[in-house]
């Protein structure tokens, strides 16, 4: 296969496009399967998928379409925002009742539950990377954690 070697700045302009665009589907593709993924497990409450992937990675695969590699960084994405749902929220995550909400190109995300809107935040709340391979951070959480969240009108102030 021989090398491409751009003409002129147009056409280098044009492949960088299409290659952003073909990326972003397949972010997208991928949200998909794990919100997808994420209320078939809260269907069948498998919940020992959270602990480890081993002996589901193969039949995801299958179910799916996809390869066993990209199964398993499914479900290993899967975990992680679930773990970051639990570190933020105190609570598993609910797909009945809790959001997803990815930005505009797909390579962050944050949540929207109940209550983040009562505490009155309307936009996701949290900035986490949608790549596996880049990890979160502090700031990912913007501050927040389970005690954000706690209604302060009930308290008993002495």
């Amino acid at each position: 296969m021989a090398a491409w070697n751009p003409t002129n700045f147009e056409d280098a302009c044009k492949r960088n496009a299409g290659r952003r665009k073909l990326h972003r589907r397949k972010r997208k593709a991928r949200a998909d399967r794990i919100v997808r993924l994420l209320a078939t497990m809260e269907a069948t409450s498998a919940s020992e998928l959270l602990e480890t992937s081993y002996g589901w990675v193969k039949a995801l695969s299958l179910a799916v379409g996809v390869s066993k590699p990209t199964a398993s960084r499914d479900l290993g994405l899967m975990r992680r925002i679930h773990r970051q749902f639990a570190r933020m929220f105190g609570r598993t995550f609910s797909p009945k009742t809790d959001r997803i909400v990815w930005n505009w190109n797909i390579d962050h995300y944050g949540f929207i539950t109940a209550e983040s809107r009562r505490a009155g935040f309307p936009k996701p709340v949290g900035h986490f990377p949608f790549d596996t391979r880049r990890r979160e951070t502090e700031l990912s959480y913007q501050g927040f954690n389970q005690l954000s969240w706690q209604n302060t009108d009930y308290f008993i102030h002495s």
